[in-house]
């Protein structure tokens, strides 16, 4: 992603570059603004058919010093993460720490059909970032990283992570928000969003400070 080794590029615990990395929803944030808070509840379809590569479904914020938050959801035949996988995606809060180290929540695996929300905040007793994932409104995975960092960019993607992988079937996105360190209309963005998604539309009821979306449908994409 953007020049970093595709923050889950490790998840196969091989040295490998992402084969394919398609952002649906970048949002850029102004020189003196940035994310302090955002969450998005991904809603799971069926996992690839065949079974082939590492597919990727995740929300992230990258920082200004160039550590990288996401909420994974990801389906491989050999998952490093949740072993014996089969049929269901495996979901995990991560980090990769200055584009090179990763480290992570617990893993938990989920059918289709489970809601995954992220929940990203920046803690003002302790300068960290809590990053929190939840799986059907229960918490199950959790970590805090990037002490002193500011969110920059907020993602939606789908990636290939590594190997031939199938197309990334469809699916949506619910209840996302991003709340800024204060207000900038700019931020808002017009227009559809990237690879046929639909939906997605933000408003802001603060003038710009926090902002909301309507549900984000993503149809069957290939993931190459």
């Amino acid at each position: 992603m953007k020049g970093i080794y595709a923050a889950i590029g490790v998840i196969s615990a091989l040295i490998q570059t992402s084969c394919a990395n398609l952002d649906v929803i970048t949002l850029n944030t102004g020189r003196d603004t940035w994310i302090q808070e955002a969450e998005a509840t991904l809603v799971v379809g069926n996992v690839p058919n065949p079974i082939t590569g590492d597919v990727a479904l995740w929300s992230a914020i990258m920082m200004d010093k160039k550590d990288f938050l996401q909420g994974v959801t990801q389906n491989s035949p050999s998952s490093y993460y949740c072993p014996n996988l089969g049929r269901n995606w495996c979901n995990f809060a991560y980090t990769l720490v200055g584009s090179t180290t990763p480290e992570n929540g617990k893993p938990i695996s989920a059918p289709p059909g489970s809601r995954i929300k992220t929940h990203y905040k920046l803690n003002a007793n302790t300068n960290l970032w809590d990053q929190n994932l939840y799986l059907n409104d229960k918490l199950v995975s959790s970590i805090s990283s990037s002490k002193g960092q500011r969110g920059k960019i907020f993602y939606v993607s789908i990636e290939c992570a590594s190997g031939n992988c199938a197309t990334a079937p469809a699916h949506s996105w619910e209840n996302i928000s991003i709340t800024l360190n204060k207000a900038d209309q700019s931020f808002g963005h017009s227009g559809n969003w990237e690879y046929n998604a639909t939906g997605g539309k933000m408003s802001t009821a603060d003038n710009g400070k926090t902002w909301k979306f309507t549900k984000l449908s993503i149809p069957d994409t290939p993931a190459q």
